[in-house]
């Protein structure tokens, strides 16, 4: 089960902020098997604006 506000998810899913890190900090919880997803991350890239 993994469970976190849908703020860290949207940080975490366009990598502003790293899985680890949001573990780490409690912005997400994470318990059982499967539930590291950070090789799915981030769901869309977000580009750089130049």
């Amino acid at each position: 089960m993994v469970e976190t506000d849908p703020v860290t998810w949207v940080l975490v899913a366009t990598e502003r902020v790293t899985w680890a890190d949001a573990l780490s900090d409690g912005r997400l919880r994470a318990s059982g098997i499967r539930t590291d997803l950070s090789e799915y991350m981030p769901l869309y890239p977000v580009e750089s604006a130049e």
